[in-house]
Formats: C-alpha cells, sequence, structure tokens
C-alpha cells in the first residue's frame, strides 16, 4: 500500500498546491481528509484510530495576521489547542508516524530587527497574535517531540503562487497591476509600507520541501526545526517594479499610511542552509515564473 497521509488544511491555498504536488511526486500515496474540525479531540481520535496515517502533514490553521488579530480567540484555539490535539493523537494512537507541523517564520518576530538572515537558532520573539499562537505550538511540537513524538517542525517564510487572496503581499500588487492594465484602476499602486522587504518562495517550491519532508530516506532528530525560505529578501517597491516590468507598462507607486504591513515586520529574511542539507531542497522556480503566474492569476480573476 502507499504512504497513507493525513493532510489537515488542504482545501486552502497551499493545500491546493501540494495535493497537486502530490500526485507527482508520490505516485499511488493515499491522501486522508477530513472534514473534522481539529479542536474536537475525540473525532481527531476516531479519525487516526480508524484510518492508521503512516504521516501527518498539518497545514490547517486561521493563517492572517488581520483574521487573527480580529478574531484572537479563534487563532488560538484553532493554532495552538487544534495542533495540541492532533500531535497528542499522533503520539498515542501513531506512534511510528512522522508529524510535519508547518509553523511560520513570523514567529521570530522582533528578532528580524537584526538585520540579518535568521537561522532556526534565532529568538523566538512574536510580535502579533498569529506569530504568537504558531510560535505557542511550535514550542509545544518540539517539547512533545523529546517524549517520543516524531515531530518536524518546518517554518516557513512569504509564499505566493496562483489562487491566493489580496492579504498576501504579492497578488496585493498583482491584482493592482492587473487591474491597471485593464483600466480598471488609476496608474498608481498603492502600498503601505514600500521598503518592508519579503523572503519570497513560490508555493511550489515550498510544496516540494514539505514533500521532501515526508519521504526522507532516514527520519531527522525528533523535534528538528527548518526554515523554508529562499534567501532572498524583496522589497514591496520592488516587487512591483518587477509586476510592471513582466506587464510591460508604467505606473507610480504611492505611499498610503492607511494600508498596514502585512506582518508588522519591517524586514524578514532567512538562511534556508539547514533545509538545504537536511531536506536536500532549495527553491527551483525563478522569479520571474512566478511573478508571470501569480499576475496571469490575478488577470483571469479580474475579468467581468
Amino acid at each position: 500500500m502507499g504512504l497513507r497521509i493525513l493532510l489537515t488544511g488542504g482545501q486552502g491555498f497551499v493545500g491546493q498546491h501540494l495535493k497537486a504536488r502530490l500526485q507527482d511526486r508520490i505516485p499511488g500515496h493515499v491522501l486522508l481528509e477530513d472534514p473534522m474540525d481539529i479542536r474536537d479531540r475525540a473525532a481527531v481520535e476516531r479519525f487516526v484510530r480508524n484510518e492508521k496515517p503512516d504521516a501527518c502533514l498539518h497545514l490547517a490553521a486561521v493563517s492572517s495576521v488581520a483574521r487573527a488579530k480580529a478574531e484572537s480567540a479563534d487563532a488560538w484555539t484553532v493554532n495552538l489547542d487544534g495542533t495540541l490535539i492532533l500531535a497528542e493523537t499522533f503520539e498515542t494512537h501513531a506512534p511510528q508516524a512522522s508529524f510535519i507541523f508547518v509553523s511560520t517564520a513570523e514567529v521570530y518576530g522582533a528578532s528580524f530587527s537584526s538585520g540579518q538572515p535568521l537561522d532556526e537558532s534565532a529568538v523566538i520573539a512574536p510580535v502579533n497574535a498569529y506569530a504568537s499562537s504558531k510560535a505557542a505550538a511550535d514550542l509545544a511540537i518540539g517539547n512533545l517531540s523529546r517524549e517520543g513524538l516524531h515531530g518536524l517542525r518546518l517554518r516557513s517564510f512569504t509564499q505566493a503562487g496562483t489562487g491566493q487572496d489580496e492579504d498576501a503581499i504579492l497578488p496585493f500588487l498583482a491584482a493592482q497591476v492587473a487591474r491597471i492594465e485593464a483600466g480598471q484602476q488609476a496608474p498608481t499602486i498603492r502600498v503601505g509600507h514600500p521598503d518592508a522587504g519579503f523572503d519570497v518562495t513560490d508555493v511550489r517550491d515550498a510544496c516540494d520541501a514539505y514533500i521532501n519532508a515526508l519521504a526522507l530516506p532516514q527520519p531527522l532528530p525528533n523535534g528538528t526545526a527548518l526554515n523554508i525560505c529562499s534567501g532572498v529578501t524583496r522589497t514591496v517597491r520592488s516587487m512591483a517594479t518587477d509586476l510592471l516590468d513582466v506587464a510591460g507598462i508604467s505606473a507610480t507607486v504611492e505611499v498610503d499610511p492607511d494600508i498596514p504591513c502585512p506582518s508588522g515586520l519591517p524586514s524578514m529574511r532567512g538562511n534556508p542552509a539547514a533545509a538545504r542539507q537536511a531536506l536536500d531542497w532549495s527553491p527551483q522556480i525563478p522569479w520571474h515564473e512566478t511573478l508571470v503566474s501569480v499576475l496571469n492569476d490575478w488577470r483571469y480573476r479580474i475579468k467581468p
């Protein structure tokens, strides 16, 4: 039988891309999905006991910084409590299975103020509700892994790709470029923080990192944390300029102080060396290809 993978959050932006990559990368796998609420311990335990997964890839989360701020109680119960229930269930009922928790670079928070690319030894110092709830879950997985859970923490930096909402930075810019191109918006791109920096990885590359983690020939030490990132910082202004170049149009970039920085951080840059070595992984999709795919996605989405 093929590898039996429990995927949470499979209907989300990353989950949809991940399922497509799994078809190509691990033929014959058995994908286990269930609309259960991961905060329902009885439902989670029943599912894991019955389906006997070989691995869990845990994507489900309240993943919007803005939503987590507005609905902090929900963010904490999903991101922390749901993760704990899932991990504890695997520790008890599927002790040989691997548990891959997709964390976030937002857990480093204030540590990015150093201006240096951060590796996994950087201090965890979250600065918003989303990051705090994910950091708590990240630390919980680390603790459970010392007790026997086969846990792996993948701290993903900014991802970009088709099907992503406008609350993420590259789609936010691409949607405006597409509207300008279509005559639906004046030739001005509005941004809140043009010099904020993001370490962006194409979502397809990030999904390949997750799949590599599933298919390791030898397991990594329990609780290992790895940064999934490119190691390259791009400012909001430079991303807007790159998108305009792809579209072949001109527009000005205008600062709108009412537009918040998605992360609330001035710059995020990671060191991907550990993931490159441990997962035999590095981003393969050129930046230009990511820009074209996201812009084309928004060209289609804004059609009347």
